[in-house]
């Protein structure tokens, strides 16, 4: 009876009060609920009196926007246009013969760069023999000159900056010194002639007599003359000389530096002859084995941004295209001995040189660590199967294990680690020969002789079809290189030599997964200063072709690492082959930081208290660069010499020399070209983003065509990505193959705010030679427009004297490119002022001598031709007559209205932007402001890369047969910056200041497209099969927003008692709002409606008004903040009341669903959960460690505090003036997920109604509206005193630390109508709301915003694990025979350990201890 009365009464609490507690009741685990809708109170649908005032709406908008869009004057210009059209040649081209055209182009541009390359390795080579055959005096007096002259130290010069232009750089100008009365050659004091290797005389020269010095290194003070040169990215520079930079480390007046500075100064004339020979040649260097580094040209050295102290960590021979020039790609053990003697300072120094061998590494390579006591393991978890490769990412998460993980203890076994080492480099080297793209088991053919015949070769070392090939579905490991293999060991000693693991393992080859001897080389690193018995650990180094070392103490590392590097350039040199190597794209601020330095910018959290003008002006300028290496090599001909490697010598490229060789006016709008290397990494893509703001992304170095091409079904990020056309594309690039594939894609524009999905052909060719260049071309269109190419005929003197004219005008902007030969465009200053000497030639010479190639020639002849068309439209704006060619007025009517027009003072510009890159701007207001011209022009300096451009193309093709005629019209925003002055009063004295505000002016560009077709006089209706229409170029206005909005769209809905009135355009962003008497809703503009009308706007998606495109943008950039708990004493006093409260409620509805469970049926739940097994009471599972950091999107931080929809800063109520000590200070490379949204809803595409047809606006108003009712539940509104932190968190609003969430409120349901209009002939729609405002805010919100994927730890490992589709570089040097016979350094001379010396040794060792014993 009691349990009765119990349960009854925890019933009637639970109906009474229950109800409140609903969103805690549905958190209970292991319930699932039967009925958990909640019913709405239905909305009545709208009264016929509301649809016809919106029906009336609709045709009000309609005629006024149609009388804002100058529809005439679009009109005229078609005409202008078809006056010209016999000029123009529009053909069909074979797409796939344009692709290998381009590639070519830009083979041979790459082919000249090697040949500069191996012309430096040549001069090299030359001048170091020559240096080599001299004798010790003789350099020890070139030593003593050039202590005394010194050299051009460019951490050392004083720049002279000079005006003047260099005519020929292959003159000799003003020296950098005074004049010299001493010659190299000339006698010293013991009567003894220098022999100097080189004609060095200017840089062995001082503007001081030597011998009066203060101190030696005075003598690297030297003037060097410098001038910006735009060719190399407007740095100060002298191209007639280079400079020497020296690492801190070493001592800049050591002989050894001395005398490589000698004689590798004849390299100056050689680099100033490429770049007479190859002007598209930039900085060309030698880095000298000896850490020498000379670069040209000339320049003062640039230290890293923020080293204000100067320290220069800075070593060539450590740089990635240094050490890939030196060395074949390798597979590298790394050993670590984690024994218990490995503590204090040798645990310290053996991580950092764990970590510094990491830094040599690069993404050709594979690596793997393992720690070991008296057992081995791996050292990450994450890679405890095989070799992986070595990304950024990849070295990242093992350094944080190496400095995590070790733990010192017991003692040392290495028989065990090197046992396991050789197990996985045997494994690793048996996987990837079974694999599509390796092409032998042993690797044997890269060291067989031209004397070998066939069969020799096949009985030598077997083919791969004799290996297993991996069977159908079986997975497919890469992880391996099959090139270098090597065994790097970290330690303070060992006991043993592991004499067994070595004969077994390395000294006799097993014809499996090795064919010659000693393929593995070891490299041995002796920790500590206290240096006990090396033998063992130096024994195991020279035994096996490695190196050792000792290193004591921190600052011995980075010297001691880098001396592996020649030890493994040995087979290279000995086979005397200059291998090419390509670097993966790299910013030009990073030429010369230091390896270890991180690419980032620190981030600043006030930093954004900007306008987001001047946030994007803290960019620099982003100039991608490439590089190509070959090694200077000196192979062993006696043993006089051991030096066989003297360095590397490389080149940088600029990434949009090569762009060039497809050239977007080849292309077309929306096609764009790419290249891949032999990693599918990309070189250059329209969508490579390396920046974000002022701030450099980590991973851009490694971004591949997978994550730039997103195809239209990937809905969310998995790894590894789903098989796609993408992915096929890829492939085939990677093999070198040449083909095209069609693939669905996801495109995103303006800013990642707009996204369309799209059909896009791809195709793609080789670019020659896989050992020259290992890169693959790529094109991009879009069918049917894109296939089609347009030319024009010669034009006549006449004609282009009128261009010549119309260009000197202000009004013209021409697209930032490379017209015909950059060099030439470098020295006169830009773009616009090549094309018009260009243009002069060609009236004085009836030709253009200087531009060599067809299709720059005929960009050239399609501009003046369209300048042509430019000055004729001037003059029908003036007079309504294009010329003397057609005295006769065109178009009366359109003139008139045009005058009409232009009278009403809210016409400020109009522009017409062309394919051929140009952009003209007729300003039609006097008051206009021309400082807002010319920033729409700075944000779309590119005619058809410009965002306007490619939404008009796109839309106008999409919308049908009439818009491409030239009805439809694109409606979008910009906003204009100004500088106002405002003055200050000072105190009492009534003084005053004069400083300026920023403020922004809205305008409304209206854009339509001009579509041409040569069979007709007008654009033919498009049909299927038919794609003969080609876009010429895109003509608009601009109106000014408020003027317009003022005139036209102030009374909005205003007859409406309530509701919303909005104008959105077709990715959902508000263009214009009702405002009801006493609101101001001017800051919603441009924000998306998501923000104001969430409900409403699933209820779109679920209608197919709108498309939900789920994006995943792998360029993302994120930050680390630290969870903070409340600090203030009343905020932890509300949270515990709180915390209590929900438990106490929790307890009861647990309790009270248990009895009545147990005693009655309750059909609104049931539990889904068994009682737990007894046996498993016991079992405990390890908790995951609480988690310290959430990740949150840079971009969304941004957003926050720079509004990217305006110019001016959006405060949001925030003042932030100091860092938030809780943010980390390093962005991240991550991954982010977000949806954004568009419509292709066509709506009406018929006539309009009028009276030449019998259509009404009800037929319209029937196939354009769509109705509908939604609900939403209201959620707690914000307040200033409790707003949301940077990161989705509550803040009290004096800090951004997290609070514990409040109860929610009583929600409350709320059912309201609305109506969506299509606006005919535009991209624009009309919605209206039937609430009030207040309901808009209490909805739930659809925003925007990025959210960063997180991954469990198995998914994470996952990836780094997982080596996507590459090909290995086309050569390998690994072993030579000769290198048993030659003597080298420290090694060279170890006699290998036997068993028969063991033996011997053994007895020795017990005669001795006998004797000693008996003594």
């Amino acid at each position: 009876m009691e349990r009765w009365i119990i349960s009854i009464l925890f019933l009637f609490i639970y109906i009474k009060y229950g109800h409140t507690q609903g969103s805690a009741f549905r958190d209970i685990p292991n319930v699932s609920f039967t009925n958990s809708s909640i019913q709405f109170p239905t909305a009545s649908p709208l009264s016929a009196k509301t649809n016809q005032y919106i029906r009336d709406q609709l045709v009000l908008l309609t005629e006024r926007f149609q009388s804002i869009t100058l529809h005439s004057t679009d009109r005229v210009m078609r005409q202008i246009y078809m006056q010209s059209l016999n000029t123009f040649i529009i053909e069909k081209r074979n797409l796939t013969e344009l692709v290998m055209e381009m590639a070519n182009y830009t083979n041979r541009a790459i082919m000249k760069k090697l040949e500069a390359i191996r012309t430096l390795v040549t001069i090299t080579e030359q001048s170091y023999r020559r240096f080599a055959e001299t004798d010790e005096k003789t350099r020890n007096a070139t030593a003593q000159y050039m202590l005394q002259h010194g050299y051009l130290s460019s951490k050392d010069v004083l720049n002279v900056t000079i005006n003047s232009t260099y005519e020929n750089s292959s003159l000799t100008i003003t020296t950098t010194e005074a004049s010299i009365s001493d010659d190299i050659n000339k006698t010293v004091t013991n009567g003894t002639p220098i022999q100097s290797t080189t004609t060095n005389k200017n840089e062995a020269t001082s503007t001081e007599t030597s011998n009066e010095q203060e101190n030696d290194e005075d003598v690297l003070k030297k003037k060097l003359f410098i001038q910006a040169k735009k060719h190399f990215g407007g740095a100060f520079v002298n191209i007639t000389h280079s400079t020497v930079h020296v690492p801190t480390v070493i001592y800049s007046l050591n002989q050894e530096i001395l005398l490589t500075a000698n004689w590798s100064y004849n390299l100056n004339q050689a680099f100033i002859d490429n770049y007479n020979l190859d002007p598209e040649l930039t900085w060309q260097y030698f880095c000298s084995q000896t850490g020498l580094y000379r670069v040209w040209p000339g320049h003062k050295w640039d230290y890293p941004e923020g080293d204000e102290e100067k320290l220069d960590l800075f070593d060539c021979r450590v740089q990635n295209w240094y050490i890939r020039a030196t060395s074949s790609p390798r597979d590298v053990i790394i050993l670590i001995d984690a024994s218990g003697s490995m503590t204090g300072l040798k645990k310290s120094i053996a991580i950092q040189t764990v970590e510094t061998i990491l830094d040599t590494l690069s993404d050709d390579d594979f690596v793997q660590i393992i720690k070991f006591q008296e057992n081995a393991e791996f050292v990450d978890d994450c890679f405890r199967h095989g070799l992986v490769q070595a990304t950024v990412e990849n070295r990242h998460k093992f350094r944080t294990s190496v400095n995590s993980r070790i733990v010192t203890e017991n003692i040392a076994n290495f028989s065990k680690a090197l046992s396991m080492a050789f197990d996985l480099l045997d494994q690793a080297r048996i996987n990837i020969s079974r694999t599509e793209n390796a092409r032998l088991i042993c690797q044997c053919h890269y060291l067989t002789t031209d004397n070998q015949t066939e069969a020799q070769r096949e009985a030598f070392c077997p083919s791969d079809s004799n290996g297993k090939k991996y069977s159908e579905g079986e997975p497919i490991f890469l992880d391996s290189t099959g090139c270098n293999k090597m065994i790097m060991i970290v330690t303070d000693g060992a006991t043993e030599p592991a004499l067994n693991v070595f004969q077994t393992r390395n000294w006799y080859p097993n014809n499996e997964s090795t064919c010659h001897p000693i393929e593995t080389r070891v490299f041995t690193y002796m920790i500590g200063r206290e240096l006990g018995d090396p033998k063992h650990i130096e024994w195991m180094s020279c035994a096996n072709k490695g190196y050792y070392a000792h290193v004591s103490t921190l600052e011995d590392i980075q010297e001691n690492v880098e001396d592996y590097i020649p030890v493994t350039a040995r087979p290279i040199a000995m086979y005397n082959d200059h291998v090419t190597v390509w670097s993966s794209v790299f910013l030009d601020v990073e030429r010369t930081l230091p390896i270890k330095t991180y690419k980032w910018f620190p981030f600043k959290l006030s930093d954004l208290s900007m306008s987001m003008d001047e946030f994007k002006n803290r960019s620099k300028p982003v100039n991608l660069m490439i590089s190509i290496a070959q090694p200077v090599l000196n192979p062993p001909q006696d043993k006089k010499d051991m030096t066989i490697l003297l360095g590397a010598v490389g080149v940088d490229i600029p990434v949009k020399l090569l762009q060039e060789f497809s050239p977007k006016y080849r292309l077309g709008v929306h096609a764009y070209s790419f290249m891949i290397n032999h990693n599918g990494y990309l070189m250059f893509h329209p969508d490579l983003r390396p920046v974000l703001g002022p701030y450099r992304k980590q991973n851009y170095h490694s971004i591949d065509l997978d994550m730039v091409e997103i195809p239209d079904n990937l809905m969310r990020f998995v790894h590894p990505l789903p098989p796609s056309k993408i992915q096929e594309i890829r492939k085939d690039m990677v093999l070198s193959n040449e083909d095209q594939k069609s693939a669905r894609v996801k495109k995103h524009f303006d800013d990642m705010r707009r996204v369309e999905q799209v059909e896009q052909r791809y195709y793609y060719a080789t670019l020659g030679d896989k050992e020259s260049n290992p890169f693959s071309l790529g094109i991009a269109v879009r069918f049917p427009y894109g296939e089609f190419e347009i030319q024009t005929t010669e034009p006549e003197t006449e004609k282009v004297q009128i261009a010549l004219r119309f260009i000197l005008q202000r009004n013209v902007r021409i697209a930032d490119w490379i017209y015909c030969n950059s060099t030439a465009e470098d020295n006169i200053g830009d773009t616009e002022e090549s094309f018009r000497r260009y243009l002069k030639e060609k009236i004085e010479t009836k030709d253009i001598v200087s531009c060599p190639y067809k299709a720059s020639k005929q960009l050239i002849y399609m501009m003046v031709e369209e300048l042509y068309i430019m000055s004729k439209f001037e003059n029908w704006t003036k007079t309504g007559i294009t010329g003397f060619e057609n005295p006769i007025p065109l178009d009366s009517s359109a003139h008139a209205d045009f005058k009409e027009y232009q009278h009403e003072n809210h016409l400020h510009w109009i522009f017409l932007a062309t394919r051929s890159g140009i952009t003209a701007y007729w300003q039609l207001y006097n008051f206009a402001n021309e400082e807002h011209i010319r920033q729409f022009g700075d944000a779309n300096p590119n005619s058809i890369e410009a965002s306007y451009y490619e939404r008009t193309i796109n839309s106008t093709f999409m919308y049908g047969d009439d818009h491409i005629s030239g009805d439809h019209h694109v409606y979008s925003l910009f906003y204009g910056i100004s500088n106002v002055p405002v003055t200050n009063s000072q105190g009492n004295d009534a003084s005053t200041t004069q400083t300026t505000a920023t403020k922004s002016q809205m305008y409304l560009v209206i854009t339509t497209a001009i579509w041409m077709n040569k069979t007709s006089y007008r654009p033919s209706k498009r049909t299927k099969g038919s794609g003969q229409n080609v876009p010429f170029g895109v003509f608009g206005v601009m109106l000014p927003y408020k003027i317009v909005r003022s005139r036209h769209f102030s009374n909005l809905c205003s007859k409406m008692d309530t509701g919303i009135c909005y104008i959105i355009d077709e990715n959902g962003y508000i263009m214009f709002i009702s405002q009801p008497e006493g609101t101001d809703r001017t800051e919603d503009i441009g924000k998306f409606i998501g923000e104001f009308e969430g409900p409403l706007m699933h209820d779109l998606v679920a209608k197919k008004i709108f498309s939900e495109v789920k994006m995943v943008d792998f360029q993302g950039v994120c930050l680390q903040r630290k969870l903070r708990f409340e600090k203030s004493s009343g905020g932890l006093f509300r949270g515990i009341l709180q915390t209590i409260s929900i438990m106490i409620w929790n307890i009861i509805n647990h309790i009270a669903m248990f009895l009545v469970r147990d005693i009655t049926f309750w059909p609104q739940w049931t539990y889904a959960a068994k009682k737990a097994n007894i046996g498993n009471k016991n079992l405990t599972v390890e908790e995951p460690p609480p988690k310290t950091h959430v990740r949150e999107s840079l971009s969304n931080i941004l957003l926050t505090h720079v509004d990217f929809r305006r110019p001016i800063l959006d405060y949001k109520g925030h003042n932030i003036t100091k860092d938030d000590d809780s943010i980390e200070r390093v962005p991240e490379s991550c991954i982010e997920q977000f949806n954004l949204y568009v419509s292709t809803w066509k709506g009406w595409q018929g006539p309009l109604p009028s009276t030449h047809n019998s259509i009404t606006w009800e037929q319209v108003e029937r196939e354009n509206s769509v109705h509908g009712t939604i609900s939403c539940t209201h959620v707690a509104k914000e307040t200033s005193e409790n707003l949301d932190d940077l990161y989705g968190n509550q803040s009290n609003g004096t800090n951004f630390s997290t609070t514990i969430p409040t109860t929610p409120p009583l929600p409350t349901a709320e059912s309201f109508s609305y109506s969506i209009s299509k606006i005919p002939k535009s991209n624009l729609m009309m919605i209206y709301v039937n609430h009030p405002k207040e309901t808009s805010q209490l909805c739930p919100k659809l925003i925007i915003k990025r959210k960063p994927v997180e991954f469990s730890r198995d998914e994470w490992c996952t990836r780094l694990k997982t080596t996507p589709f590459r090909e290995r570089p086309q050569k390998c040097y690994f072993v030579h025979d000769g290198e048993n016979k030659t003597l080298f350094s420290k090694c060279s001379n170890a006699i290998r350990l036997t068993n028969h010396n063991l033996l011997i040794n053994i007895i020795w060792i017990f005669i001795l201890s006998f004797h000693y014993i008996r003594n």
